[in-house]
């Protein structure tokens, strides 16, 4: 029997992802860098009870410096990415709030206030969300009445059935967030994503996402990080392995091909200079150099 995907368990990757929030937020004073003061919940007792200790800390982010790095970096900038454009569409009053992936995101708890009237739909497997919502409950945290999960295989599932049943409406202004996720998808789902945000929805809605870049062996040391993490990923991350990339400079034309066009694009050092950059101007660190930031709407 082979070992079980990513669709049948709940989800390794982020589970980590949530470790390094949790890291960050104790390690930084400074909102920018570790915001997340919910991460933790969702990591298992003995980490929750490891990592308030500093030299704990240290030795987790040396190991991880090691085998994967930037990852830790990546994940400040990339919270810090998805923050603001979670926290925009609140101050927009943007009515529609749709997460592909949600992973262990907590913005929804964070940023949405009771007043909020936005409607914010997480999707994701079944596995991912229903432990979430048990550590949720656990720590005695309401569910916001403004907040519906939709399980999702996005490999195999629809995307106008899952959200029609989760109370979707094309016709409202919608920003997509989606993080973390389209690295792990085959091309053809992740062109069914794009073309449900093309086809699917109001004309004026915005779509965040991250994605990787294709390296080849041959240029692989010109991105820092990139060699250690493809070594890493393939020894220890066989169910999650990264199965989509776009090519270096290639965004735009990929995303027109597809109906939208981007609003802004950051790569790996502008990544770094927009949320790694301390207020004397240095930097707490270098991300993984394969990672992209991109925001894009309908062409027309």
């Amino acid at each position: 029997m082979g070992k079980k995907g990513v669709e049948e368990q709940h989800s390794q990757t982020a589970l980590f992802a949530a470790l390094y929030r949790a890291i960050a937020c104790k390690e930084f004073s400074d909102e920018r860098f570790g915001p997340d003061h919910m991460a933790e919940l969702f990591l298992p007792p003995l980490f929750r009870f490891l990592i308030k200790f500093r030299f704990i800390r240290n030795k987790i982010l040396i190991k991880s410096t090691k085998l994967t790095p930037g990852i830790y970096e990546y994940m400040i900038a990339r919270t810090a990415f998805f923050d603001k454009a979670f926290k925009e569409a609140l101050i927009q009053d943007i009515p529609q709030i749709v997460l592909l992936g949600a992973g262990y995101d907590t913005r929804v708890y964070r940023f949405s206030g009771p007043g909020n009237s936005t409607r914010i739909i997480e999707l994701d497997i079944e596995t991912t969300q229903r432990r979430k919502m048990k550590c949720i409950l656990k720590a005695g945290i309401d569910i916001p009445k403004n907040m519906t999960l939709a399980p999702m295989d996005f490999n195999r599932d629809s995307f106008e059935s899952v959200l029609e049943k989760a109370g979707y409406d094309k016709n409202l202004k919608t920003v997509f967030i989606w993080e973390g996720v389209s690295y792990y998808l085959d091309p053809k789902s992740v062109d069914s994503t794009l073309a449900f945000v093309t086809h699917y929805s109001h004309n004026e809605s915005v779509i965040a996402f991250d994605y990787t870049i294709t390296i080849t062996e041959a240029n692989i040391d010109n991105y820092h990080g990139a060699k250690e993490f493809a070594e890493t990923w393939k020894k220890h991350r066989e169910n999650e392995s990264f199965r989509f990339s776009v090519d270096e400079g290639q965004i735009e034309s990929f995303l027109e091909q597809r109906g939208l066009k981007p609003l802004s694009h950051l790569d790996n050092q502008e990544i770094e200079q927009a949320f790694l950059k301390r207020d004397n101007g240095s930097l707490i660190g270098r991300i993984t150099g394969g990672f992209r930031f991109v925001t894009a709407s309908h062409k027309s």
